[in-house]
């Protein structure tokens, strides 16, 4: 029955909307936070910005939780694939957990395999997300003792397998009521692997000692592509007076030149009578929102203009957003809290693109 498929996503749509209240504020304090950290500080300091990103990222992690059992219920999750480091991407979720696992007295290790690739395609989200609740899953269970994490890229019949396997020396310690307060979590993860094409497995060793594996499909890249290392000239279309000063000092750090604009009306009006190289667009605005002002911006008649780049900037995280984007002509979606590398890399990915289309249209004159 209709109105029973309705009753059943509103859970879902409640948590999508609650996901979206809560990540734009700590959008400002994980931005921030960053910024803070690359200043000078004493070392105590230092400490307290790392505990605040330490806990924004782990309350981003619960959020995401949350919201996924909700889409796991109506079969509405998804994957968002992508270029990135594994080895930065493993090493940024193991610096986030080694304080809780310090507090077991553990300590947790991360190994490579020599022959490992320095980029990988698949979802970098689900990825750090599985990765980030595996690990926190055999934190829980064990204490005093070292985790020992491996990553390593195996070729199979169906392609390149990342397999990612923690095992330990630690005293296993959780009960029972621990283990089933985690199911709900484990079996997110599970999912998420499967949709990435993998797998999550639970085992004891020859100790009897509780070890997991996480195999998640991906591809690696046959060559680097050159960078385009040059200032971008970037225009930013987003209301929030907050936002708009935060994305202005990342971009101000990482050496690019901006204009700010603060609806979509005004969005396609710069991009009409300037030149930029990309547009980072914010889709809920006054007045005309993203994805409309993206679609103007396509059909201007200025070839140039009507083909910058387009980012869009959101906390809607629902799986469907990335087809919408890309639907309205957008190229890339970023979520919110932005996260700075993958803001720079997407940047400067955004430059090569530009570089190359303006080569195109050069030789084409």
């Amino acid at each position: 029955m209709p109105v029973t498929a309705d009753h059943n996503n509103e859970p879902s749509s409640h948590l999508e909307g609650i996901s979206r209240e809560m990540r734009t504020p700590l959008t400002d304090i994980l931005g921030m936070a960053h910024l803070l950290d690359d200043t000078v500080l004493e070392q105590d300091q230092r400490e307290y910005v790392q505990a605040i990103m330490r806990a924004s990222h782990e309350l981003l992690v619960h959020i995401d939780n949350h919201l996924d059992q909700a889409q796991l219920n109506n079969d509405a999750l998804g994957v968002q694939e992508e270029y990135f480091g594994i080895t930065e991407a493993l090493l940024v979720m193991v610096e986030r957990l080694r304080p809780s696992a310090a507090a077991k007295g553990l300590g947790l290790s991360l190994e490579f395999a020599p022959d490992i690739g320095t980029k990988i395609h698949c979802d970098k989200a689900r990825l750090s997300q599985a990765v980030y609740n595996l690990t926190a899953h055999l934190i829980a269970r064990h204490s005093d003792g070292i985790l020992r994490m491996a990553a390593n890229i195996k070729e199979g019949q169906w392609g390149d397998t990342l397999h990612v396997t923690i095992t330990s020396n630690a005293r296993l310690n959780g009960t029972s009521a621990q283990e089933s307060d985690n199911v709900e979590v484990l079996e997110i993860t599970r999912r998420l692997a499967r949709l990435m094409g993998g797998e999550v497995s639970l085992d004891m060793d020859e100790n009897q000692l509780q070890c997991g594996q996480l195999t998640i499909l991906v591809e690696q890249p046959e060559e680097e592509t050159g960078n385009i290392t040059h200032p971008a000239r970037i225009l930013v279309a987003e209301d929030s007076r907050a936002n708009q000063r935060l994305i202005g000092l990342i971009l101000n750090k990482l050496g690019h030149d901006f204009e700010l604009v603060a609806n979509g009306i005004e969005a396609v009006e710069a991009v009409r009578t300037s030149r930029f190289d990309m547009v980072l667009m914010d889709l809920h605005m006054p007045q005309m929102d993203g994805m409309e002002a993206c679609q103007k911006i396509r059909e201007l008649d200025d070839e140039i203009s009507a083909l910058v780049p387009v980012i869009a900037l959101t906390a809607d995280v629902r799986p469907e957003m990335p087809a919408k984007v890309l639907e309205a002509g957008m190229d890339a979606y970023l979520t919110k809290p932005l996260d700075v590398a993958k803001l720079a890399e997407t940047i400067q990915a955004s430059m090569s693109s530009t570089h190359a289309r303006k080569l195109k249209l050069a030789k084409s004159a």
